[in-house]
């Protein structure tokens, strides 16, 4: 590749709880990168927390290297608490104006490979319909096992990673083999820790996350808006970085997680699909509510039916709908063919014998027969 181009890499600089050392383990794997510093832009956000910013400390020990051993930084300060979504729609505002023909979302707590920019920027620039680019994140304390190759998206809403704790070769063996049947390596959705995004079919959505998802599935929505207006989104196994990964075991994780895939339904999937998957819709529900109260987060579970009966809600609804709806250019048979019939979580914390033994088999049956009549 001889003209390169423009990459803003938007990171997040939250104070988790152990933000020190993911972010000196991460800028140091950024000095290394494999891409031309004039071509790249960093840009670093961070939005209220629960201790004092950390810009001082930041602008201290990483500043100095802005330009130099680091590409060019940008930080911004926000005085408020945005959540995830809102993060990165201020990183994007600001690679606009840098002129950035892609962005790359690159998460706090990860190490980066030198060539994970560059090989994703080689995918995205032999394609020209390609939207999103994921890279492989293989876990950061089990260096060769893989974190996600690409996320599956259940036709209920759900979502999760691919490849979950395999080792690298063999994921990447069953990459290859299915080429066969999906030779660009289309996926589900594409995790919002490790994506290439180019900036104009961003532009064409108008923003890069919904900020009222706040956290959880916003990913999935940014996948879903590119594909009704005809984009591709795939993984490129050569685009490596490692994720420091842990389930959250916030509450309020729960909450955003179930209100937010009934908004991704109720937004997207047209009248008739509706219809077809109520009743399944309905059975998945009251499961929920049962391993809800047995895992005591029925709580959370309530506040989304609480949320269900706000006028403010539904007014937001309607009006993504009307968006989606009037912009798309693909039918529901299409926009949901990658979409996967049963649920598969990998952590323990979310597992249960039921869904495995039970609830899998039904959901896989009903797909059979729903896939067919959408």
């Amino acid at each position: 590749m001889t003209n390169y181009p423009k990459v803003g890499i938007i990171y997040l600089t939250y104070p988790l709880a152990k933000w020190e050392h993911d972010i000196n383990g991460c800028l140091s794997s950024l000095e290394k990168i494999n891409y031309p510093k004039d071509r790249l832009e960093l840009i670093c956000v961070e939005s209220k927390g629960k201790i004092p910013p950390l810009k001082p400390w930041f602008d201290a020990t990483w500043m100095p290297k802005s330009g130099k051993e680091l590409p060019r930084i940008t930080y911004i300060l926000k005085d408020d608490w945005i959540g995830f979504s809102g993060n990165n729609n201020l990183g994007l505002e600001k690679a606009r104006e840098l002129g950035c023909d892609y962005v790359h979302l690159t998460n706090e707590d990860t190490d980066v490979d030198p060539d994970y920019i560059l090989r994703a920027v080689e995918r995205a620039e032999a394609d020209q319909k390609i939207a999103c680019v994921q890279s492989l994140m293989l876990l950061g304390e089990e260096r060769n096992k893989v974190n996600s190759s690409g996320n599956a998206l259940h036709y209920l809403g759900f979502g999760y990673s691919r490849s979950y704790k395999e080792i690298k070769e063999n994921t990447l063996a069953k990459l290859e083999a299915e080429r066969k049947a999906n030779p660009e390596l289309e996926i589900g959705y594409a995790s919002g820790a490790a994506v290439l995004c180019r900036m104009k079919a961003v532009e064409e959505i108008g923003e890069l996350f919904d900020e009222k998802f706040f956290s959880y599935h916003e990913d999935t929505d940014l996948t879903l808006q590119t594909r009704i207006r005809g984009w591709k989104t795939v993984i490129e196994p050569s685009s490596v970085l490692w994720h420091f990964y842990e389930f959250g075991k916030n509450k309020s994780n729960y909450y955003w997680m179930e209100r937010n895939r009934y908004v991704l339904m109720w937004s997207y999937y047209r009248l008739w699909t509706l219809i077809v998957l109520l009743p399944i819709m309905v059975v998945m529900d009251w499961a929920i509510v049962f391993f809800s109260i047995k895992n005591g987060w029925f709580d959370m579970k309530f506040k989304v039916y609480r949320e269900w009966f706000s006028p403010g809600f539904w007014k937001w609804i309607r009006e993504r709908r009307k968006k989606i709806q009037a912009v798309r250019t693909i039918p529901d048979r299409e926009l949901l063919k990658r979409c996967v019939a049963t649920i598969e979580f990998q952590e323990d914390a979310v597992k249960n014998p039921i869904l495995t033994y039970i609830g899998n088999p039904i959901l896989r049956a009903y797909w059979w027969v729903a896939s067919r009549i959408i």
